[in-house]
């Protein structure tokens, strides 16, 4: 009973549109019509500026976090602890209130892998920024970063339910970024020099 009661709060916690929310009230703008059609943190920003941007990122990043941390205190054995954050991103990926068309599960990965193990989310956080020098695109190095979350579960000694449930993540994350991944296949993917230059030329 414990474990439904944080599958269930983890996903209407994840499902919270933050992006959409902080978008309307600073411009007005719905991000399922504008921009890259993406209601999440990097599409809030862009669409409607700094504040929606950096609120909306805080708000997902929390709602991966909370849920963990609840069923860490409340619960505690690692099935809850990975429902929970499994959970939480589904909620962001596909909300209820949204008719199940979210975002793309990054800040709230983040934001639960957090609630989890902050040094590894650290390290991933490393690895990821190692990716986009390397690569140069922001999207691939996304994925690539949480397609290693199994074996950073596993260097850091986790027990066999957080490896599954990394395999479950990175394997969503690839379905979430199907879109943009065929976009860099097929060399219609700006580069994050250029990316970043249009921003703050806007």
């Amino acid at each position: 009973m414990k474990l439904l009661f944080i599958v269930i709060v983890s996903y209407l916690l994840g499902s919270i549109p933050f992006a959409l929310i902080f978008s309307t009230l600073y411009k007005k703008k719905d991000l399922r019509r504008e921009g890259s059609h993406n209601v999440g943190a990097t599409n809030a920003l862009v669409v409607a500026g700094p504040r929606a941007g950096i609120y909306t990122l805080i708000g997902d990043l929390t709602k991966g976090t909370i849920p963990v941390l609840i069923a860490r205190l409340w619960i505690g054995t690692d099935l809850a602890i990975m429902l929970a954050a499994v959970f939480a991103i589904l909620g962001h990926d596909f909300p209820i209130w949204l008719n199940f068309k979210g975002g793309k599960g990054v800040a709230t990965t983040g934001g639960a892998m957090f609630g989890i193990d902050p040094l590894m989310t650290f390290s991933m956080i490393l690895f990821w920024g190692l990716m986009v020098i390397v690569l140069r695109y922001f999207i691939p190095s996304t994925v690539i970063a949480l397609c290693f979350l199994p074996i950073f579960m596993w260097f850091s000694s986790k027990a066999w339910i957080y490896i599954i449930g990394g395999i479950l993540i990175a394997l969503l994350s690839v379905y979430q970024h199907r879109g943009d991944l065929m976009r860099f296949w097929s060399g219609e993917e700006k580069r994050a020099d250029e990316m970043i230059r249009d921003f703050l030329g806007k």
